[in-house]
């Protein structure tokens, strides 16, 4: 694991730690299908505190209820809170005021990150700790909804979401007797921020209707709390969250990016382990962004870069080196057309360039001719444009031709090997060439145009009498 500190952005960073942040920079844009797990820390500047913070949730509850019921912070996210009205009042009042807080945040830049990532078709699934509900301001598809994810439409249903929550949504409230769920109302929000449970409409009449037709009354009326996981419950709907993590590993991530958690819950370590041994498999990487430090001893084998940053300073510096990723798609056009116009208009002025210097030298040669003297052309210059000139006229030349003639010697002649030729004009004729063939030998006459050599006029011969081949021929030239 590489620790890159970035907590002070004034002070300079060393030329190694420099290039392992470029290194994990580009892993960023060269992913395909990334996975992120993201908690409290990305919603701090949303106005939502974080938890385990000196300005955290579990200090901010202390001091605000200080009871002897609640002895630390992490007490009032406890199912054992249920056991004890005055912790109950307090986490109802607690509850209210953090959904108010979520109703004023803002998506912060990291949110924005996670939403370009989407729309660059880089994002895999997100997984958040967060309760906020901030990702459905950006239009993300977060939570999972029992109506659209079933068991015989289930891949497609997990395909849909963008974001996971882990331990539920705040904006939601839900029944203790039989989980119906509800959206927040004036009503709700009353009654909740005076300490008390609103009792669930659906479960109320259902005991109404039984009551009606007279039969035994089951169960009790179950009370409305905030729909979210708290510490030492069951997860409701850990089994889809298990099939749907199969699914995303089938899909071959290449990158998981932690930001904004100190990875302190059980849950969420084993779905980092098994996350990056997949990726790591793969060849991918695993880049870990938070303001505190994490155990070496532990996590040293499963994450390859630790940026201990803000993550919000984080993304600002992915927006300065690798701003491509952070454009639109209509942008990347538009600015690779303003690329190509540069291009066109520099190709454009060297014709003018040429222009100018070619009007310039005319404007030198219509000097008088006594001030410019003729020059003198060179032996090289003159023998390239004769041949150039021969080249462009035709050959009306004609090579010199030699007649061949055949004929049968006499029969005196054809038992001695060397016969002379007969008739003083055929012998002293310079274009005439006698060949004398074997007694019994049929003669032939081949009239050769056009020949220059010896060795060409013996090929031809040679090619004509080719079916006589066992057959000598005497060639005198």
């Amino acid at each position: 694991m590489i620790t890159i500190d970035l907590t002070d952005l004034e002070s300079t960073i060393e030329s190694e730690k420099s290039i392992k942040l470029n290194e994990a920079i580009k892993q960023i844009f060269k992913s395909k299908r990334s996975t992120i797990i993201t908690g409290a820390g990305i919603s701090c500047n949303a106005g939502i505190p974080d938890f385990r913070s000196s300005d955290g949730l579990y200090n901010l509850v202390k001091q605000k209820y200080p009871s002897k019921s609640i002895t630390k912070g992490q007490d009032l996210f406890d199912i054992s809170l249920f056991r004890d009205e005055i912790s109950l009042a307090l986490f109802c009042q607690f509850m209210e005021s953090l959904y108010l807080s979520s109703l004023l945040a803002h998506p912060t830049e990291t949110h924005k990150f996670i939403k370009t990532l989407k729309e660059k078709n880089k994002l895999l699934r997100c997984y958040t700790q967060n309760i906020d509900s901030i990702e459905k301001l950006l239009h993300l598809n977060v939570g999972i909804d029992l109506q659209d994810i079933t068991e015989k439409h289930f891949t497609k249903g997990w395909k849909s979401l963008d974001v996971v929550q882990l331990h539920g949504n705040l904006h939601k409230l839900s029944c203790t007797q039989c989980y119906s769920s509800f959206d927040w109302n004036v009503k709700y929000q009353k009654q909740l921020g005076a300490g008390s449970n609103p009792q669930c409409n659906a479960c109320l009449d259902k005991y109404q209707e039984r009551l009606y037709l007279g039969k035994r009354l089951t169960g009790n009326i179950g009370m409305l709390r905030p729909d979210i996981v708290l510490y030492g419950e069951h997860h409701p709907q850990s089994e889809l969250i298990l099939q749907g993590l199969n699914l995303d590993l089938r899909l071959k991530p290449d990158l998981l990016l932690i930001m904004g958690t100190s990875l302190k819950v059980d849950g969420v370590k084993k779905l980092v382990k098994s996350l990056s041994h997949s990726i790591h498999q793969r060849g991918g990487k695993v880049i870990f962004v938070n303001k505190t430090p994490l155990a070496k001893a532990t996590w040293d084998s499963h994450i390859d870069y630790e940026i201990l940053s803000d993550c919000d300073d984080f993304v600002r510096i992915l927006k300065r080196d690798i701003p491509d990723l952070f454009l639109t798609q209509e942008q990347l056009d538009s600015k690779k057309l303003k690329n190509n116009q540069k291009s066109a208009d520099y190709i454009k002025l060297e014709p003018e360039c040429l222009r100018i210097k070619s009007e310039g030298i005319k404007s030198e040669s219509l000097a008088p001719e006594a001030l410019t003297p003729p020059s003198t052309p060179s032996k090289k210059n003159l023998i390239s444009q004769q041949s150039y000139i021969k080249l462009l006229k035709p050959s009306l030349n004609r090579k010199a031709t030699k007649k061949l003639k055949f004929e049968l010697p006499s029969p005196f002649a054809s038992f001695t090997e060397d016969t002379e030729s007969t008739g003083p004009s055929e012998a002293s004729s310079p274009d005439t060439t006698v060949v004398k063939l074997e007694p019994e030998q049929p003669c032939y006459v081949i009239k050769k145009e056009e020949t220059t050599s010896f060795e060409s006029r013996k090929r031809s011969l040679e090619l004509t009498c080719a079916f006589e081949s066992k057959r000598r021929i005497r060639i005198h030239s």
